[in-house]
């Protein structure tokens, strides 16, 4: 089997970045093809000529996000623009822990599928690609567990007290993605106490933001209302993050004056919020949240 150019999947993953860019989200992204090669081992071990199924992960992407609490978003954002065929996602049991798949099975956009060549189609390939969801803290763990004992079990199979202390990093590690987005609400709940609104709301959006502070009109105003920074401070982190990602949305400047004029449009609706929104933002987020209401 031939080799399949690098760059073939390199349009998948800009478009996956183009969607995670526009709302901010925090993320790692890697992609690769198979080589003809390795398509062909898994084809021979998996026997797919003889059970009649296809291999569907020619194309592979991994997502590492920054924040566990991000993957019910990056999952929407993924459904809400590619076709996905299957998603295997283990259900957490309190009882035992093992190490949790999030995987799921999409349709190649037709202008990938076509650029491969049309003999690649005579294999047991389908015209599908694979997107692994995972966090940073997990990832370390998962290429090192991948590389040293997924292909080699032989290694581990007299070894299980070793095997479990493996998984048991793992779950440290998991304890550690809760741990850091717990750090970040605290500091953001003790710069709202310290009237800090700028950090304050960096702090609990976690959103990739230009280093620039809220403007001194807003800042006056939180200073004015506090009832009014507090809105701000509860307002639904998610929900901002799917809005902006919405193919009705158009592309955001990530400023925090921005989110908040944003946040003020789609979700909070304050007077004054909207007095300092500059006209032809507001006609934009105006016109985008009536497209979005339809």
């Amino acid at each position: 089997m031939q080799s399949i150019p690098p760059s073939i999947s390199k349009e998948i993953e800009r478009n996956i970045s183009d969607l995670f860019d526009k709302c901010g989200l925090y993320y790692r992204i890697f992609c690769r093809c198979k080589s003809g090669q390795s398509a062909a081992k898994k084809i021979q071990e998996k026997k797919y000529d003889e059970i009649g199924k296809k291999m569907q992960d020619l194309i592979g992407v991994r997502i590492a996000l920054y924040f566990k609490d991000d993957i019910d978003v990056c999952v929407e954002i993924l459904k809400n623009n590619y076709t996905v065929i299957e998603t295997v996602r283990d259900e957490e049991n309190s009882d035992k822990f093992s190490p949790m798949r999030l995987n799921l099975v999409c349709q190649m956009p037709e202008s990938v599928s076509t650029a491969l060549s049309s003999n690649l189609w005579e294999f047991p390939i389908d015209t599908t690609f694979e997107i692994q969801v995972r966090t940073i803290f997990s990832e370390g763990w998962h290429e090192v567990e991948h590389d040293l004992r997924y292909k080699n079990k032989s290694d581990w199979s007299d070894h299980m007290d070793l095997s479990r202390n493996l998984n048991g990093i793992l779950a440290t590690l998991e304890t550690c993605d809760w741990a850091i987005i717990n750090v970040l609400d605290q500091l953001a709940y003790q710069k709202y106490k310290k009237q800090e609104w700028s950090s304050m709301m960096r702090n609990h959006l976690r959103m990739h933001l230009e280093n620039v502070p809220l403007s001194d009109q807003i800042i006056d105003a939180f200073n004015r209302d506090h009832n009014l920074a507090k809105e701000f401070f509860r307002v639904d982190r998610k929900a901002i993050l799917l809005l902006l990602s919405s193919n009705k949305m158009f592309v955001l400047p990530k400023r925090l004056d921005n989110i908040i004029y944003f946040a003020n449009e789609f979700m909070i609706k304050d007077p004054k919020i909207s007095d300092l929104t500059p006209q032809l933002l507001r006609s934009r987020l105006e016109s985008a949240f009536s497209s979005m209401s339809t």
